[in-house]
């Protein structure tokens, strides 16, 4: 373990301290190590001395009067937060799905004309079958009002219910609730880290890296047989007329959104909390935007949207206030 990485364990399990007290004992640290330079000591010498992470942590809570009271709370506020937002998901995505977008596509005459009607699962099954579509959000719901307890067990349950329901109608309306499995096992890890070692800089880059790589190969599987132009489409096909038939590429708006994506997947990595609030709206928005277009990028943008509100929420809640 190198300097660097000792006193970044020490300061994640020094969370629960006031930020002064906190910067006091980082900088008696660093004296130590300066000290042990000038006399030609190891490193690894002056961790021995100096104790573990946790030893550190624990003789400081018990100087500055700091408990664990303080990192249960920031891990209870971090996993509200997560399940909550899988909770909302779920019940937004279920009245969606029931009664709102298009599940169901008929092919009918008329004048002629070929007409496509969009039949919603309401309109075709009922209004109690529409209904079956909240029961995600009652599992995602339940591990917030039960015993502190009971609720690993109970969390990890519903998250396997969340699973067996997705599992069983994945080929109809399944997986529209990935969000909702994302945020549910999402708030799970955080609590659990939050309450042991914490999310130091490998935990920030490999949610930098996550969020950006949907863009990114988006980008690369467009190289090579289609390609792309900036600001214009390309056609499938060199026969396909212009403005006909299907195409593929990246127009203009679409840059401006990975141009911000990889932005906050950088800042993200880096450490900045704001970076996660703004990825997780990013997401929110790609979500409803899924949910209403009734386009055949319906569940891509579901799909995506889940991510990032996944990652941008998880960041957000547990990346220090200083960042």
């Amino acid at each position: 373990m190198t300097e660097d990485d000792y006193l970044r364990s020490v300061e994640r399990m020094l969370s629960g301290i006031a930020p002064a007290h906190r910067t006091a004992v980082i900088d008696d640290l660093r004296s130590h190590f300066a000290d042990a330079e000038e006399l030609g000591r190891p490193v690894e010498e002056t961790i021995r001395n100096l104790g573990t992470p946790e030893e550190i942590a624990d003789r400081a809570r018990e100087e500055f009067g700091a408990s664990s009271d303080a990192i249960d709370a920031r891990a209870e506020r971090a996993w509200r937060v997560l399940q909550g937002a899988a909770t909302v998901s779920a019940l937004i995505i279920g009245v969606a799905v029931g009664f709102i977008v298009p599940t169901h596509t008929i092919a009918t005459s008329e004048g002629g004309d070929s007409v496509l009607q969009h039949l919603t699962i309401l309109q075709n099954d009922g209004l109690w079958v529409a209904l079956l579509l909240l029961i995600p959000a009652v599992f995602a719901a339940v591990p917030l009002v039960v015993a502190r307890a009971a609720r690993i067990a109970v969390a990890v349950i519903c998250g396997m219910l969340l699973i067996a329901v997705s599992l069983i109608a994945v080929f109809t309306v399944g997986e529209f609730f990935l969000p909702v499995l994302l945020l549910s096992w999402a708030s799970l890890i955080v609590w659990a880290r939050l309450r042991g070692s914490g999310f130091g800089r490998g935990w920030r880059i490999a949610g930098g890296v996550l969020a950006a790589a949907p863009v990114l190969l988006s980008i690369g599987s467009l190289v090579g047989p289609f390609g792309f132009e900036f600001g214009q489409r390309r056609r499938y096909a060199d026969y396909s007329e212009v403005g006909s038939g299907p195409s593929i590429g990246i127009e203009a708006p679409g840059w401006l959104l990975v141009g911000a994506i990889v932005a906050l997947a950088v800042l993200i990595a880096i450490g900045y909390r704001w970076a996660g609030w703004a990825l997780a709206a990013v997401g929110f928005v790609a979500l409803i935007t899924g949910l209403v277009a009734g386009s055949l990028l319906a569940l891509l943008f579901v799909w995506l949207g889940g991510w990032w509100l996944t990652i941008g929420l998880a960041h957000a809640v547990t990346a220090s206030r200083r960042a």
